[in-house]
């Protein structure tokens, strides 16, 4: 009887890190990436840094909305217009 034998490969599945941390693998990807993660500690420990950071900037970093006007006068001196 021959066994099915996957062989692990650490570059392969941090390559994917990011892709699964920006939501940019397919749920079936996302299945797998996280199987296959789960069986090295190495990947699994560098995967959680990548998120652990990533959550930490989203709870930092603020969207803010700029003022019209400065909107629109980026856009006259971008385009040209000097109607501002």
């Amino acid at each position: 009887m021959v066994k099915n034998i996957t062989f692990h490969n650490c570059d392969h599945i941090l390559s994917k890190v990011f892709l699964a941390l920006d939501g940019e693998l397919s749920s079936e990807e996302e299945a797998s990436f996280l199987a296959e993660i789960n069986q090295c500690g190495d990947c699994l420990e560098k995967y959680q840094i990548e998120k652990s950071f990533k959550d930490f900037l989203s709870k930092k970093v603020r969207k803010e909305c700029c003022f019209e006007t400065l909107a629109q006068n980026i856009k006259n001196k971008l385009y040209g217009n000097s109607s501002s």
